[in-house]
């Protein structure tokens, strides 16, 4: 939710409220949807926009939670679910504010471009990393507090709502992504040691040390591995007199504005306020900020709500204290679902061990607020909790069980929530062309039918949007693949369609039916396109993982790789490209191809294809342009993708999940394409430049690209025109009018050179840079 101006005030005096902490053996709450954006960022070396690198921020979640791992931190992470109805107006706005960010991005912007799947991939990533989690129904932040409080360990976010939450908050910012090892000898002698996770423990480098240090490994008392972090509690803002109670901080967020309540609202407030001696250096949000909690440190609550209301318009009283009373509610909210889901996966392994009695008894020792005497202040306040403005909380909606169980587990994206609850989808912009039809439009039809299955079993309610008549939807049976072919129906040969795709390995089948329509439904889509996708494809499905080390940086790689590369090209024997039919893939022969892929092919295909994950120099301006065709053709594709993984969970995976950053990552499928257009035959240039070095891999390659042409034949006709052959194009065309015009004979010659565009493209080799001269001569 946020509120306003508190972390920037917190950071500005982070002396005063943040204290220095070693985050190790403990359990640790993690904002999910915080992080992952925080772990985004930090994954991309320069925002681009071009639809998401998910390899690089798959790895980059992954690495995180090993550092955890290492320090014995176990983590638990809760995911935010659908929108709250007294939020949408904020959703509205900021949807707008970005609807108008995207469409004037330019390619060297270094915003933050949040791509359509980035969550989905964050998802991925966590269950690669087998790391508990739950997504929350609507949003997470109480439900994150209050699990805290129970386990009395930290939480991690960067998110200001923390500060007010009665829990020790870890602000993502102050983490160091290194993992230090305390050696402890005695009370006076210690020494910390930087660790480096690719030698052993003798490697590690000693930072710092008090008296003699640790010399031998038998003078050691206690070790530990810890991140350096900086820890938060309540205390450190309500200071130790209490003159501001943890009672208050609720309404001391709200005053200052959220998401529920506009700033506006509570302008005549403001106004009334007297802030003190405060330096006019300190800007105005934080100086508010100064002036509330001196206004507080003299109120109950009750008291500050009542004059808060004294200074607005008698008929706006009413809503303003919903707004109050909902926004507080929040706050002081202390159910917790997630405690129940998450179970035994918060124990010890040792506390596992422990008998039924002994672990209620600790159960009943987890929250710090029932064994702590209370100071005389907070009785006080108590006290008076009778007479104060009771808290209204959001209405209550039955989920049904079946969607409850898929929607926890965050195996459907949190937009499905909206549908259910609040008959509502909103539309996430894409970085695309704003010209062009929005690029979730080929999905209306799988949206639509998603909606019917959410409400099917609302027997009581009328909807526009229903299944086909004598469809029925049964939620508890297990891959229902049959409603999955009525979703698809539009296509003729939809049971054919289906049928090929069992030729596929298990873990394609949804991403390639995915590219089917895809293909089918969108005008934009040439062979190219898809050329490009294959390519990404078997770069991060087979080549990543056939490489232990893949550094995306080219100079770390040829440093790295140096000898290894001209000893393998050497040795090198021409392979063989030739497969007896390039439509002939099965299951068994694809593992076959996949298993014969070999250490020497992988690397030096790596060589070929790094640089495609390089951003180009041409785009590294700031107001550079790119090509928004094609980055809108691409958003049209993850579109699909994110709509058919929802469909496919909601009916019991009757295909196995994609993992999306195994399948596609935005900056390689751009620069691939690009490169790959001006070439007049894609296969032809793959063959004999990209996998010049590797048969085995070509095969794989023109493999899949024959499923596809086999199951959407008009693939091949689909051809990406070059502005070069436009521009030759627009000249065969004044040629053309010329010579009617002049009354030119018609003879053998002249029919020759204005036949046809097909001639023109024979012709007009463009992986030959001298072609032009040979048709000018």
């Amino acid at each position: 939710m946020g509120v306003r101006g508190l972390t920037t005030y917190i950071a500005s005096n982070a002396e005063r409220y943040l204290d220095p902490h070693e985050l190790h053996d403990t359990a640790l709450v993690i904002d999910g949807d915080n992080l992952c954006i925080q772990l985004f960022v930090r994954s991309e070396a320069r925002m681009s926009p071009f639809g998401g690198n998910y390899d690089h921020f798959a790895r980059a979640v992954v690495e995180f939670f090993e550092l955890l791992r290492k320090c014995n931190v176990r983590p638990l992470v809760l995911l935010d679910g659908g929108y709250e109805k007294n939020k949408l107006k904020t959703v509205r706005s900021r949807m707008l504010g970005r609807i108008q960010f995207v469409a004037r991005v330019k390619a060297g912007s270094n915003r933050l471009i949040i791509p359509l799947l980035m969550r989905e991939v964050f998802v991925e990533a966590l269950r690669v990393a087998k790391v508990p989690f739950m997504r929350c129904l609507f949003e997470a932040d109480n439900e994150i507090a209050v699990l805290a409080r129970k386990l009395d360990c930290p939480v991690l976010s960067y998110d200001s709502d923390f500060y007010i939450h009665n829990v020790k908050y870890i602000p993502y910012v102050t983490v160091n992504h290194k993992v230090y090892r305390k050696v402890i000898g005695d009370e006076e002698n210690y020494e910390i040691e930087l660790v480096d996770k690719r030698k052993g423990k003798r490697a590690n480098r000693v930072l710092a040390k008090q008296g003699e240090g640790v010399v031998e490994e038998s003078q050691i008392s206690e070790s530990y591995y810890y991140l350096d972090c900086s820890l938060y509690t309540i205390k450190n803002l309500i200071g130790t007199e209490n003159r501001l109670t943890p009672e208050k901080l609720p309404l001391f967020a709200t005053l200052l504005g959220n998401d529920y309540i506009e700033r506006r609202v509570l302008f005549k407030f403001y106004s009334s306020m007297k802030v003190g001696k405060v330096s006019k250096k300190v800007p105005v949000p934080q100086r508010r900020i100064v002036a509330i909690l001196r206004w507080l440190e003299h109120h109950s609550v009750k008291s500050a709500t009542k004059a808060v209301l004294n200074q607005v318009r008698e008929r706006h009283r009413g809503v303003l204290l919903r707004q109050l009373q909902g926004a507080m509610y929040g706050y002081n909210c202390e159910e917790c679902a997630s405690y129940e889901y998450f179970g035994e996966r918060m124990k010890l392994p040792e506390e596992l061990e422990l008998d039924e009695e002994v672990g209620d008894e600790e159960e009943s020792n987890a929250d710090p607020e029932e064994d702590v005497d209370e100071p005389e202040e907070v009785e006080e306040a108590e006290s008076e909790k009778d007479d104060e403005i009771a808290a209204i909380p959001e209405d209550t909606f039955k989920w049904e069980p079946w969607l409850l169980e898929i929607y926890q587990a965050a195996l459907t994206p949190r937009f499905v929530a909206d549908l259910y609850h609040s008959s509502l989808y909103i539309n996430y912009p894409q970085v695309e062309d704003i010209a062009r039809p929005d690029s979730n439009e080929l999905c209306y039809d799988l949206l639509k039918f998603t909606f019917a299955l959410l409400k099917s079993s609302k027997k009581d309610t009328p909807f526009e949007v229903t299944l086909p008549e004598g469809v029925t939807f049964n939620p508890n049976k297990p891959k229902n693949l049959g409603l999955f072919k009525v979703a698809l129906r539009e296509f003729e040969d939809c049971d054919q369609i289906f049928d090929r795709l069992q030729l596929l390995p298990g873990n394609l089948q949804l991403y390639f039916l995915c590219l089917v329509f895809w293909i089918r439904k969108s005008p934009h889509v040439t062979n190219v396109h898809v050329h490009a996708l294959i390519l990404c494809l078997i770069q991060l499905q087979i080549i990543d993982k056939r490489l232990s080390s893949k550094s995306r940086d080219p100079k770390v790689f040829q440093k790295n790789q140096k000898s290894y590369l001209e000893a393998q090209k050497k040795s090198f024997q021409k392979p063989s490209h030739e497969l007896a039919d390039p439509a002939a893939i099965s299951k068994h022969s694809f593992k076959q191809l996949t298993s014969a892929v070999t250490k020497p092919e992988a690397v030096l295909t790596y060589e070929l294809t790094l640089p495609h994950f390089g951003i180009a120099e041409r785009h590294q301006r700031r107001n550079a342009e790119f090509d928004r065709a094609t980055a809108h053709t691409f958003a049209e594709l993850q579109a699909v993708v994110l709509n058919l993984l929802s469909l496919n969970a909601l009916l019991r995976h009757p295909l196995e999940p994609a993992r999306v950053h195994e399948l596609y990552s935005g900056l390689f499928l751009h620069n691939a394409f690009h490169t790959m257009k001006s070439r007049a035959d894609p296969l032809e240039y793959v063959r004999g430049t990209v996998f010049r070095y590797s048969g085995t891999l070509f095969q794989i390659y023109r493999a899949l690209y024959g499923w596809l042409v086999e199951t959407v034949p008009d693939l091949v006709e689909r051809r990406t025109i070059t502005a070069k052959a436009k521009r030759q194009l627009r000249h065969k065309e004044v040629v053309k009018r010329c010579s009617k015009s002049h009354e030119v004979v018609e003879n053998d010659c002249v029919e020759r050179e204005d036949s046809s565009d097909e001639q023109l493209d024979e012709f007009n080799d463009l992986n030959n840079q001298f072609s032009q001269l040979l048709m000018a001569s």
